[in-house]
């Protein structure tokens, strides 16, 4: 009797031990096949289990170049401008353009939305780990979605661009947006042929800092031209806090090199280096010193005007 309740016993354990792996695949978007239209977020949300605060530190990194491309998506007088990556799936959804679409809300962290057809989605494009401001596609459900909080999952999601202004109004795209097609004028144009240049006089010596497409450096660029007082800080770098805070969304850290233009977040204050730093935690990248780089070790405390 006691060797039939042991072998009893011992079954009992294989099957719970088989029942417990086949549940172990699950993962954000593996159940997400399942939604029907019609289907709840709320109920989705019960449905699905995510992770995100043990993969943030692994961001990956697109590795896709961005296209001249760009869209503005609105909803109730907010608006924010996308830039979209030089993609197949990001070209179909410029061609669609204008919409206006109902959008439905996913786990507290995206807007979703259906463009009327579907996008042709690549490997190179896949990604798990979102930031807040990304534009993005999911092929299983046919729905494109805005990031605007920090959103892991565990099933592949595909890049289309990413947001350049107005990420602060992402989290209101609330009920129906509009997409439509951001012409360029020959203002722009010549911007991006020339890139964005800030530029400062010190005596006789102009100073030019090439910026990059993120998030902080746009904000920046936008609050030119400004007055501010430059100051000495430790022995490699001079500091000026802009008019406005920086946004830092899909904005890089910084791997600071002699050169380099930076923002440190926690003080608000913008770092030109004339020397080798490194990286630094909240220390972003805004760009790189193109001409005069020379002057800035020798910059006198004192107030001047950046321009564009």
């Amino acid at each position: 009797m006691l060797k039939k309740i042991v072998l009893f016993l011992l079954s009992a354990i294989i099957l719970l031990s088989v029942s417990g792996c086949g549940n172990t695949d699950r993962n954000i978007h593996s159940e997400k096949t399942e939604k029907q239209p019609e289907q709840s977020a709320e109920n989705m949300e019960e449905s699905l289990e995510t992770d995100y605060a043990d993969n943030h530190s692994n961001h990956e990194s697109p590795g896709l170049n961005l296209s001249e491309l760009s869209i503005k998506i609105s909803s109730d007088e907010k608006e924010a401008v996308f830039q979209l990556y030089d993609t197949k799936a990001a070209e179909k959804l410029y061609e669609q353009l204008p919409l206006v679409l109902d959008t439905e809300n996913f786990r507290n962290a995206q807007w979703m939305f259906y463009p009327p057809e579907s996008l042709p989605v690549t490997a190179d494009e896949a990604y798990h780990d979102g930031i807040k401001g990304e534009l993005s596609y999911y092929e299983p459900w046919g729905d494109v979605f805005i990031l605007y909080e920090d959103f892991y999952a565990g099933d592949e999601m595909h890049r289309l661009g990413i947001c350049t202004s107005g990420t602060e109004y992402l989290e209101s795209f609330d009920g129906t947006v509009t997409l439509e097609k951001l012409e360029s004028s020959a203002e722009d144009q010549e911007e991006h042929r020339m890139g964005k240049q800030m530029r400062i006089m010190v005596d006789e010596h102009e100073i030019v800092f090439e910026l990059n497409d993120s998030a902080a450096a746009e904000s920046l660029y936008g609050q030119l031209p400004f007055q501010v007082e430059i100051s000495d800080y430790s022995d490699d770098e001079k500091i000026f806090y802009p008019p406005e805070g920086l946004e830092t969304s899909n904005t890089p850290l910084a791997d600071a090199k002699t050169g380099t233009l930076a923002y440190f977040a926690p003080w608000g204050d913008v770092v030109m280096f004339y020397k080798e730093f490194g990286s630094y935690n909240g220390l972003y990248e805004l760009g790189q010193v193109i001409s005069g780089g020379e002057y800035i070790e020798s910059i006198p405390k004192g107030t001047y005007i950046f321009e564009k």
